[in-house]
């Protein structure tokens, strides 16, 4: 048996975290988490658990955020192994230079590959041949190959909801975070999901890529969760979109509200999605949706972004929400390299047009784990030297002559789509120089349209940003909760967990 301990500087319940514990209970390991904001001395509270594993989940621009307490704890728990997990070291396991913080990575589904990993340790054998993990060989980072992925979702544990709601703070929100599937129709070439499908499932023709949990399995999940921690009155579904396949919305429309009855919002593919589909989440509860638009321009959604929606639908959908009462709000993008600030304008256009109840705005970021990042790396786009920390919120690393308009845009999108004469306002102040103001006005937005069109509450929500800011203030000092000193500037980690997933 191995004591597990995870470690997170986002206040938040991440899914990822939850199932991977869930499957090492399940064979006899023990396992906690530890949230940076929620511990008076999140030092110590590890230190005292005393792991065996620590486990960190990791985004890029982030990575690194707990070397310094690993440092401390390895001093006082010498036979402490590090494992990173996440989106960052599923494509870029170069952390492992970082031998004295890193022992091992994981890429991919970590269910049975970390469960492996831990007996491996724990029984003192090697972990060089264990599919999924990565390790140094001969100086240099070693990535083996990937095990099939999980097919039937049904097959696993319950998440492990307790280690998180152990927390009054995350128990006591009014916003429950389920997943119901993992995947995605799309292959947008901004996102990870393109090589993620090449990687992991493109050689092995029975896999699929796209897996829903039944409908049945979800209620029983959900009637489990509630029977522990009643107080949830919504639920937010994170997966990428809930109409996975032609069906399931259906069946989930008859058994939802019987058998678990809370409202919820969810992420939705306009490109997948018909009337009967919308009518069948109002019937189920659904209160709130959200879409990626990314771009105003077809032509850049469908010729760069590989997206697939055409203006037809992009126009039409909208319609069939608000004739049956569903808010939804959408996803956008600023700054990509194919885009010029013309076609970001357009996007606040188009937003005009269909009048979304909340529009969520980032900005663009070349990661190598994306089919347009890697070219923008290859020909040079990208500034290595800009700093910019894991946020989609706060500035672009592209090298781009207007890149400080294309900032300010971002800050001040909501401005011109919801003010009266906003945009024509906007399109004069971009042209100013970045100030602390444009992104208060940015914060001020994110955080309104989340908590009231979403339905989390405002208290809640400012709760969680204040919780998720305060780390981001602390860093001004020269960093915190023990990690090297970081020259972030504000905003930089922005993260009020909004889209903690998998």
């Amino acid at each position: 048996m191995a004591r597990v301990a995870f470690v997170v500087t986002t206040c938040h319940e991440f899914e990822g975290i939850k199932a991977v514990s869930a499957t090492l209970k399940q064979h006899g390991h023990e396992t906690d988490c530890f949230v940076t904001s929620e511990e008076k001395d999140f030092h110590g509270a590890v230190q005292d658990w005393g792991p065996d594993v620590l486990g960190i989940y990791a985004t890029t621009g982030q990575e690194n955020w707990c070397y310094g307490n690993i440092e401390r704890w390895r001093r006082e728990l010498p036979h402490l192994k590090v494992v990173m997990g996440g989106p960052h070291p599923s494509f870029e396991n170069d952390v492992l230079l970082d031998e004295e913080y890193v022992d091992a990575t994981i890429k991919g589904e970590a269910e049975t590959a970390l469960l492996d990993l831990v007996e491996a340790w724990a029984g003192n054998r090697s972990i060089e041949d264990i599919a999924n993990v990565g390790v140094l060989r001969d100086g240099k980072p070693w990535q083996n190959p990937i095990r099939p992925i999980i097919q039937d979702l049904d097959t696993l544990p319950f998440p492990d909801v307790d280690i998180f709601y152990k927390y009054p703070f995350l128990r006591n929100k009014r916003v429950l975070q389920v997943h119901a599937s993992r995947g995605c129709q799309n292959n947008c070439t901004y996102c990870t999901v393109p090589l993620m499908k090449k990687e992991w499932v493109s050689d092995r023709k029975k896999e699929r890529f796209n897996r829903t949990k039944s409908v049945d399995y979800l209620c029983e999940e959900m009637r489990d969760i509630l029977a522990r921690y009643p107080n949830f009155r919504m639920v937010n579904f994170g997966d990428a979109a809930l109409n996975m396949y032609r069906g399931w919305v259906d069946e989930f429309a008859a058994k939802w509200p019987k058998r678990v009855g809370l409202p919820f919002a969810c992420n939705v593919n306009i490109n997948y999605l018909n009337e009967n589909d919308i009518v069948c989440l109002k019937k189920a509860g659904c209160v709130s949706v959200q879409f990626g638009l990314e771009s105003g321009s077809e032509d850049v959604r469908l010729q760069v972004y590989k997206k697939g929606y055409t203006d037809e639908i992009v126009y039409r959908i909208p319609k069939l929400f608000k004739k049956h009462k569903i808010t939804f709000r959408t996803n956008n993008m600023m700054g990509s390299p194919a885009e010029s600030i013309d076609d970001m304008l357009e996007t606040v256009r188009v937003n005009q047009r269909i009048k979304p109840d909340g529009c969520t705005v980032l900005i663009y970021r070349p990661f190598k784990s994306t089919v347009l990042g890697r070219e923008d790396f290859e020909q040079g786009r990208v500034d290595l030297g800009k700093d910019i920390g894991p946020s989609l919120h706060f500035d672009s690393q592209l090298k781009r002559e207007d890149v400080d308009r294309v900032v300010n845009l971002q800050k001040l999108f909501n401005v011109a789509v919801y003010l009266p004469g906003g945009l024509s306002l906007v399109e004069q102040m971009i042209r100013l120089p970045r100030n602390r103001a444009y992104e208060w006005v940015h914060l001020a937005f994110l955080w309104y349209q989340h908590a009231v069109v979403s339905g989390y509450g405002m208290a809640d929500d400012l709760k969680l940003g204040l919780k998720n800011i305060g780390q981001i203030f602390g860093r001004l000092g020269g960093g915190t909760h023990g990690q090297r000193p970081t020259k972030n500037q504000f905003l930089e980690t922005l993260d009020t967990g909004i889209d903690g997933s998998v």
